[in-house]
């Protein structure tokens, strides 16, 4: 820690609010850098050199060169010696000063050293969350280490949430919950998976142009984040009144916009549906509600099951698959998803 002219000058107003006399601040080398008489400074001090060689309070009664009766006390910054402060006058008078304001000027010293520290902290973390958000490789150790290092779990399940556009105020964070801002008018939020901030966030958001997009959880934040981008952007171009856009209820339009996306999730429900009798039972219930646009009783006597049958049947689908078959966009995804399954894995 050094002492910067700057914070020379203001440790001389500050005191000098106090004492009746002129203060100087010296360097370790004994140049003045901060004073209450701007003539003196970057002259050298004769008694700062003394303080600093004895390490130890130094009284000046006579004028030597441009140094001045007073009093000489070194400043300390953990255990070492980083500067001087001098006070002019008759010895006798402001030596009683001396320890006091030694003690205010390494008050500030601190306190500048502690802001410095907590503002060099907060941005190599702001500079490691913007590679943490947008890096798409996998976490290697090093990278992992350097998250431990600023408090950041990089092994758990986290979730993106973007809000865009305006909010009263931003929401309370929790532990292992960090934000960022992505650019004026867009803020993420990498919060775990199980984390409630949702509900936070509701309670704040007023404004009814506001999206908030959810992307899915995972250990890799920047998937996450891609997800909760596409939801905005998806909510917005098909004009969705939804404040809050899941990308998962959204996915399926990303998959038919974007063709390198994978769509195997409801296929890998088609093929553990085809593993097991009960699944085939399905699966013809399925096509014979599409066939029949949905018309339970025509369904109901193509299938020789009672109505009651027939609805048990296709609340198993929408609990196994998440998507219910009486609602469009549902059953458009899982018609998708059989196509893409069969053309797949057909022979």
């Amino acid at each position: 820690m050094k002492i910067n002219k700057v914070l020379a000058q203001e440790i001389a107003d500050k005191v000098m609010t106090v004492i009746p006399y002129n203060v100087n601040i010296m360097d370790e080398t004994g140049i003045i850098i901060g004073s209450g008489d701007a003539n003196r400074k970057g002259k050298l001090h004769q008694g700062a050199i003394a303080a600093v060689e004895q390490n130890t309070i130094v009284c000046l009664y006579d004028s030597e060169g441009p140094s001045m009766p007073g009093v000489n006390i070194p400043i300390h910054f953990r255990k070492k010696i980083i500067g001087v402060i001098g006070i002019s006058g008759e010895p006798a008078i402001v030596e009683p000063f001396a320890e006091l304001v030694r003690v205010t000027a390494e008050l500030l010293i601190n306190q500048e050293y502690l802001y410095t520290e907590r503002r060099i902290r907060e941005q190599m973390k702001e500079e490691f969350l913007y590679q943490w958000v947008f890096r798409k490789d996998q976490y290697d150790a090093v990278f992992k280490n350097n998250g431990e290092a600023m408090g950041i779990n990089l092994t758990m399940e986290r979730m993106a949430i973007i809000v865009k556009g305006e909010t009263i105020k931003e929401p309370y964070l929790k532990d292992q919950e960090f934000s960022f801002k992505l650019n004026h008018s867009s803020l993420l939020f990498i919060v775990p998976a199980d984390s409630d901030i949702l509900k936070r966030l509701e309670q704040m958001n007023t404004h009814p142009r506001t999206k908030i997009g959810i992307g899915g959880s995972s250990t890799l934040v920047s998937k996450s984040v891609h997800e909760a981008e596409r939801a905005i952007d998806i909510a917005e171009k098909l004009t969705l009144p939804s404040t809050f856009c899941y990308y998962q209820e959204l996915k399926f339009i990303d998959y038919l916009t974007n063709k390198d996306l994978s769509f195997s999730e409801i296929g890998d429900f088609f093929q553990e549906f085809e593993a097991t009798p009960k699944g085939q039972e399905l699966i013809e219930t399925l096509l014979c509600y599409i066939k029949n646009s949905g018309d339970m009783n025509a369904i109901s006597n193509e299938l020789h099951i009672h109505r009651n049958s027939l609805a048990y049947r296709l609340q198993r689908i929408e609990i196994l698959t998440n998507k219910n078959p009486k609602k469009f966009t549902d059953l458009f995804q899982l018609y998708t998803g059989y196509v893409i399954y069969k053309m797949k894995h057909s022979k």
